[in-house]
């Protein structure tokens, strides 16, 4: 059966996109009994007429002239951001074309639309690609875990952010340095923000909720907070208290509300999340009944996530329906209202009184400390105070933490880091 596809976009994904199908034509006709022939290319750049060429594919400039062919089955869409993405996969759909994309901040925002659309159309979208790269884990849970309750997801899915965490520690640099060797390496951009910020990270729990619990959320509604504040007097500390310190995207289900979130947390040395080096991703799923499953491999990166392209366009050209999901009526937790135990660290005078007085704000929001170092020496000078709080609720954490940077003997801002019971 000959399957025809469009590819808008030739960037680092599309180039390897096209060699794969070159590469691999007679493996997947092999298994699928397929023949997926790439119809026409579309780049806004003429130069990339010459990768077109390589591959002996037509190319073009106009994206309408893959959107409107009657010959073409299949609009992959591998252009990045919202416009003009969201306007062509929408026309796509109109024209009752399936769509493949990698592109999840376009479907953390629109998804909604994008797949009421799909279905009234009576059409497929393949998103594999958006969510690690290469880790199958949009199939793994459509298909896979179908018939099971997931409880609760933690997932390091920013390749980016784990990179410089992990440099971070392992040769004992700053964040800025660590930074800047991932831009060298080309693993985070010239302006990195949605990586270290955490939207990237909430981009792709987004999609992650649609799969397990039916709810496309509101981005805004969600607490997100970077990496950029961590250092690496936190992340020694972490250490010697046997913790490691990952930018991590959080979903809690309880009856019918959602506890949401990306920060950074410290994660027990011991949990599989602790080891992730590099840029990989993992995912860690709590389920009922396929228990505890662990998603691991590579992120990012245009080999690998080929594959996951490649996988949405043999299975949509088999005729296999993608997933799509009933939407459920579940709230988003108040963040607020959230429960955790918290590292805290704050830079403070080295005289008597200052813990007792830090200790009194605490107790006053009716927080517990279950463990106190002061690092170090230095009469009349600024040192380095480690607590470690019993559970507390995230606003009476926050209020501490003002009423303690306001003091005259800490110098602000102080450190508070989210320890989750994984």
């Amino acid at each position: 059966m000959l399957k025809k596809i469009g590819v808008i976009g030739l960037g680092t994904v599309g180039q390897e996109v096209l060699a794969t199908l070159k590469r691999n034509s007679s493996l997947i006709k092999r298994r699928t009994s397929l023949d997926i022939a790439v119809h026409k290319v579309c780049d806004v750049k003429r130069t990339k007429g010459k990768i077109a060429k390589k591959f002996s594919i037509p190319f073009t400039t106009d994206p309408y002239s893959i959107i409107n062919d009657p010959e073409i089955d299949i609009v992959v869409e591998l252009i990045g951001g919202i416009e003009p993405a969201y306007t062509l996969i929408k026309t796509s759909l109109q024209n009752k074309k399936s769509i493949v994309t990698a592109n999840k901040a376009l479907l953390a925002k629109q998804g909604r639309l994008i797949f009421n659309l799909a279905a009234q159309k009576g059409v497929s979208v393949g998103f594999e690609a958006s969510v690690c790269g290469a880790i199958p884990i949009i199939k793994g849970v459509s298909e896979g875990l179908v018939g099971c309750e997931v409880d609760k997801i933690f997932g390091i899915l920013n390749g980016t952010a784990n990179y410089i965490l992990y440099k971070m520690e392992k040769e004992h640099i700053s964040f800025e340095r660590s930074l800047s060797q991932a831009q060298a390496k080309g693993l985070a951009e010239q302006d990195p923000s949605l990586d270290v910020e955490g939207g990237d990270t909430l981009h792709k729990l987004c999609i992650l909720i649609y799969l397990c619990y039916g709810v496309w959320p509101s981005l805004s509604k969600v607490y997100t907070e970077g990496i950029a504040g961590i250092s690496l007097q936190d992340i020694l500390y972490a250490q010697e208290l046997n913790y490691r310190i990952k930018l991590l995207a959080i979903a809690k289900k309880e009856k019918k509300s959602l506890d949401l979130r990306v920060h950074p947390v410290m994660v027990p040395a011991g949990h599989p999340l602790s080891g992730v080096s590099l840029a990989y991703n993992a995912v860690t799923l709590h389920t009922h009944p396929a228990g505890e499953l662990l998603f691991f491999g590579e992120g990012a990166g245009g080999v690998p996530t080929s594959s996951s392209v490649v996988s949405d366009i043999v299975n949509i050209a088999s005729g296999n329906k993608a997933f799509a999901r009933k939407e459920e009526n579940i709230k988003l937790t108040d963040f607020n209202e959230v429960k955790n135990q918290y590292y805290f660290r704050c830079m403070v005078q080295d005289q008597p009184g200052v813990l007792a007085q830090i200790s009194r704000i605490f107790a006053s929001s009716k927080i517990s400390i279950s463990y106190v170092n002061q690092k170090m020496r230095n009469r009349g000078k600024h040192v380095p105070l480690i607590m470690i709080t019993h559970e507390a609720r995230e606003k009476e954490m926050k209020k501490a933490l003002q009423e303690i940077d306001k003091l005259s003997m800490v110098q602000s801002p102080s450190q508070l880091i989210r320890i989750e019971k994984i």
